[in-house]
């Protein structure tokens, strides 16, 4: 495994000595290489220095963490881990983009594991695409908003209003879209449940997740199912049957 170099970014002094501490403890390959107690300052060391791995704060005062990634100017060759108080972030727009967040107090478990995964991501040869949706999404209203599909040899950045449905197969989830592409990705679908929920999607049967805005009829007959406006089909469940039902009429999801 080798060393990331890193560089805390937090306005609480506090904070980043409490990670520095976890760090130094638990992740033997992180090297911190700077500190910065706002975005200015993050900024400056950014250019300068060229890191592998950002621990960034959100809310920084005048200028957030979401702030200093747009004033890179698209030079994000790096990947980013951020570490916040509140869960009113995640954050749908940085889980959605495959980029870990961490909660404070921070997890020691959770530390370890998402830095793990930049590792694995890492490519200081090529500029992190995922990266560059995150602050694209920032800007976008709902109909514009993007995920992250990691596929074998690439990640697709997939127009959230372009899917049509998902249904799960084990531990891997097949996305269908509304131009006849289809898509087979190694997650659960309760994970894009919960990218996708505050996005039109329900999910009206364990194994189904549909776009409430592409459901063409609910057919009553023969259990209940719905069909969708490429002509597929999705179950209801037994259990899911009536509520399902008073959000189509209602228009409700």
């Amino acid at each position: 495994m080798g060393i990331l170099k890193a560089i805390l970014i937090d306005d609480e002094l506090k904070s980043r000595t409490n990670l520095r501490q976890l760090l130094l403890e638990y992740c033997p390959n992180v090297e911190i290489i700077a500190e910065a107690g706002n975005a200015v300052e993050a900024l400056k060391l950014i250019r300068e220095l060229k890191p592998d791995l950002l621990f960034l704060d959100i809310e920084m005062g005048e200028v957030s963490g979401f702030d200093l990634l747009k004033l890179l100017n698209g030079q994000q060759n790096f990947e980013v881990i951020f570490v916040t108080a509140f869960d009113k972030y995640g954050i749908q727009a940085v889980k959605a983009c495959a980029i870990d967040y961490l909660l404070k107090p921070i997890n020691i478990l959770e530390l370890s594991t998402a830095v793990e995964k930049a590792t694995i991501q890492i490519n200081p040869k090529k500029e992190n695409e995922r990266l560059k949706e995150l602050v694209a999404n920032i800007d976008r209203g709902d109909e514009e908003q993007k995920i992250a599909i990691p596929l074998s040899d690439k990640i697709e950045f997939l127009a959230i209003n372009k899917i049509i449905r998902l249904e799960a197969e084990g531990n891997y989830t097949h996305i269908y879209l509304d131009n006849k592409k289809h898509y087979l990705v190694c997650k659960t679908l309760k994970e894009y449940q919960e990218l996708l929920e505050n996005h039109n999607f329900i999910r009206p049967h364990q194994s189904h997740l549909i776009n409430f805005r592409k459901i063409s009829s609910y057919v009553k007959t023969d259990g209940g199912y719905i069909v969708m406006d490429d002509g597929s089909q999705a179950p209801i469940s037994r259990q899911k049957r009536e509520e399902m039902l008073l959000r189509i009429l209602k228009g409700k999801f």
